[in-house]
């Protein structure tokens, strides 16, 4: 099954939710997607 996804979530991946298995709820869900957390910002070095 495919589920569309375009928030900030370390499981989206090209507009995609990669998650492969249940697991815990994140306790901070956006909208109807129980398992999101939010992707870290990198910082760049120079």
């Amino acid at each position: 099954m495919i589920i569309n996804c375009s928030e900030n979530c370390i499981y989206e991946k090209e507009g995609i939710c990669n998650l492969k298995h249940v697991t815990y709820s994140s306790g901070t869900p956006a909208k109807d997607c129980p398992y999101f957390k939010e992707k870290q910002k990198h910082k760049n070095r120079d």
